[in-house]
């Protein structure tokens, strides 16, 4: 897990507030797809190839920005940080938030590999380049590193968080 600790802030504590991580954690999770489907499935005609290039690196670079400032949050810090630094109720919450984010990837994970043996069996598409398995691997990247933190961030009360 990624956690960014400000030199000048011990444990992440300010920051964006739940209804914030909510909507940041929501856009960078539905923003990476589309913006991947749109480049690997764009039609070779030129006027195309330069909107999928624009509105697919434009979907990834929403993605991008809106997973920034959940890196750093307080809701990252409980996925992410040394378990040492995490008091009993913050281990509590990371262990439900890692145990369901597991089951979540597991079970796309089994689909993906379904997916991939009918698809070497008929004329689905299949990642065949270096282009096509780095976007794999780096949507791979942003679920595995968000999705613990988005199930805390829709899961908590809102209603006690004073901060923005």
């Amino acid at each position: 897990m990624i956690f960014y600790r400000s030199p000048a802030s011990e444990a992440g504590a300010a920051g964006p507030s739940v209804i914030t991580l909510r909507t940041l954690t929501a856009v960078a999770l539905a923003a990476y797809p589309p913006g991947a489907l749109i480049r690997t499935f764009a039609p070779d005609t030129p006027g195309w190839q330069m909107f999928a290039l624009i509105a697919g690196f434009g979907l990834i670079l929403l993605s991008l920005i809106a997973a920034t400032p959940v890196m750093g949050s307080r809701l990252q810090r409980i996925v992410a940080d040394e378990g040492g630094r995490l008091d009993e109720m913050e281990m509590q919450l990371r262990h439900k938030a890692l145990s369901w984010s597991y089951g979540v990837l597991a079970g796309a994970l089994l689909l993906f590999i379904v997916y991939l043996a009918i698809a070497s069996d008929s004329d689905l598409w299949r990642p065949s380049g270096y282009e096509e398995w780095n976007g794999l691997f780096w949507g791979a990247f942003l679920y595995v590193t968000l999705l613990p933190t988005a199930r805390l961030a829709w899961t908590m009360d809102a209603a006690d968080d004073g901060e923005d």
